[in-house]
């Protein structure tokens, strides 16, 4: 999936080149060593997991799965009852934890988000088309195509299906929300309107609220009403309640539901490359080091990584995978 997003590995090169300033910590207070060594690395990182060059791949709540997917295929998204993987040619397959072939069809095009629930494959595609398939009976159930997206940020968020709702991340920048029952959009939500990296790169619900964010916008909805926030947004966590947003100016943000801003930390020309939510919070800054920090951002610590961030990485409450090692936290 990373050949999709050469554009944006050329922008960030030109923009790492143009600046010599870092990170650089007022003290490290530990240093991480590996945990363990894989026999291959990592070639592609989703959201949600990553591939290995030799078919495994490490899938969110649960590890490292050896599935030996096929050469040219990649991790999408996982479920209870399969694995979506799919190939740059628009090949898309669901495999079982055991490797067994569930569904496999070619679309044509790439495949860039998916969930899965029972039979219903719910998918976003690279022009932006946005389709509900039912797998069981071979069928299109919806689709409808969308505004073409020029760029697109590689963090792309998958639909989710809550009760018998099912919400679509988009590529340009908006929130479909489709009733299951009778498979109709019944509300359409525009979070933000730039012409390049406009996808939603963020979804996520807790209770009666639905958070999602482009790069440069967060929305919060619920019953009651509805926010928006204009911030340059790396990264995003969501759990009870609470919302933290990592910047690309190297803060960390924490807002309740409303979007209210209740505590924040700033870590001067702090580059995150990847942040995750355990029994602490965690950012993994690119010269190095982990930060952990207090839920409540009253304080934190920085730990040093065994060497600097320069290929792809996966991180997932307290184990970190990048290159051939992963490392977790104790």
């Amino acid at each position: 999936m990373k050949s999709i997003f050469f554009a944006i590995l050329i922008a960030l090169f030109f923009a790492g080149c143009g600046s010599k300033n870092y990170y650089k910590p007022q003290k490290i207070d530990d240093k991480l060593t590996y945990s363990k060594t894989v026999d291959s690395k990592i070639v592609d990182v989703s959201r949600d997991g990553a591939t290995y060059d030799d078919g495994k791949v490490v899938v969110r709540d649960i590890g490292i799965l050896d599935l030996n997917i096929p050469k040219g295929f990649t991790f999408v998204n996982s479920a209870d009852n399969g694995i979506i993987i799919t190939s740059k040619s628009g090949v898309v397959k669901i495999l079982s934890s055991k490797n067994e072939l569930l569904f496999e069809k070619n679309f044509g095009k790439q495949l860039i988000s998916a969930s899965i629930r029972d039979t219903l494959l719910a998918m976003v595609f690279i022009d932006n088309e946005i389709m509900l398939y039912d797998i069981k009976d071979d069928k299109i159930q919806y689709k409808q195509l969308l505004s073409q997206a020029l760029t697109i940020d590689a963090r792309a968020a998958n639909p989710i299906f809550l009760d018998n709702l099912l919400i679509f991340a988009t590529l340009d920048g908006r929130v479909l929300i489709m009733s299951l029952d009778n498979k109709t959009v019944v509300r359409d939500v525009s979070i933000s309107n730039k012409e390049f990296f406009n996808n939603v790169i963020f979804l996520d619900n807790f209770e009666d609220t639905l958070v999602a964010a482009t790069s440069s916008k967060i929305i919060s909805v619920n019953k009651a009403q509805s926010n928006t926030l204009n911030i340059d947004a790396k990264d995003i966590i969501f759990q009870d309640k609470n919302i933290y947003v990592f910047t690309k100016n190297g803060e960390v943000i924490l807002l309740d539901e409303s979007l209210k801003k209740l505590q924040e930390l700033k870590f001067t020309f702090g580059h995150f490359v990847a942040v995750s939510l355990g029994e602490k919070l965690y950012a993994v800054e690119k010269r190095g080091y982990l930060i952990e920090i207090e839920k409540d951002l009253s304080s934190y610590r920085v730990l040093k990584l065994p060497s600097k961030v320069d290929g792809a990485l996966f991180f997932y409450k307290n184990k970190i995978y990048f290159d051939n090692h992963y490392i977790e936290i104790k």
